[in-house]
């Protein structure tokens, strides 16, 4: 097993001792991560309750600013310009998920979109019919998907500025208020 000096923090110019050959700079404070290969844009799955640990060095650098804006996810402007990663998603039927990510030291951004992935990631040539970003400055972002039918989300998390960096990635789930609840009036005060 090979381990990767992942980093996190902001990134800046090359400076001394620093990559010259293409690769993104890592920035100062660095936490080891063994990182998944993409295959298919794809570097896994996620599911209720599940945790995962990545970075964000090494994936794939297929969706940008304009994929973003035509999906409605982000304005344009953002500058995502380096490696996101990808996740599958199932949502549940009547369920509100929960995705949590944390980064301690890289401004990194997650985005949830509707897709059913049949071995292919959507580009700004497609119809996105459903896309929820949290792209506040920090690292650390929540978005929550009610789900009233079992739905496909590609979950992504992507860096601005070719930002990199390591995060976890956190699943919770929790049953919606049946149908006859919601309906309901609300109860008079």
């Amino acid at each position: 097993m090979i381990l990767l000096l992942a980093a996190c923090g902001a990134l800046s110019g090359l400076g001394a001792g620093e990559a010259t050959s293409g690769a993104p700079a890592l920035p100062e404070c660095a936490t080891e991560v063994v990182p998944t290969a993409p295959r298919n844009c794809l570097s896994g799955a996620l599911a209720c309750g599940s945790t995962i640990t990545d970075t964000t060095l090494g994936g794939d650098s297929a969706w940008d600013d304009k994929f973003y804006a035509t999906a409605f996810c982000m304005p344009t402007g953002d500058h995502h310009s380096g490696a996101e990663r990808v996740y599958t998603l199932t949502a549940p039927e009547n369920t509100q998920v929960t995705l949590n990510l944390y980064s301690d030291c890289v401004d990194l951004d997650l985005i949830a979109l509707a897709w059913d992935y049949e071995g292919a990631c959507p580009t700004e040539k497609h119809l996105v019919p459903e896309c929820e970003a949290d792209g506040k400055k920090g690292g650390n972002g929540t978005i929550k998907i009610q789900s009233f039918a079992q739905r496909e989300y590609l979950v992504a998390v992507d860096g601005k500025r070719g930002a990199v960096g390591p995060f976890s990635l956190t699943v919770t789930c929790a049953p919606l208020r049946p149908l006859e609840d919601r309906a309901a009036a609300p109860p008079k005060r």
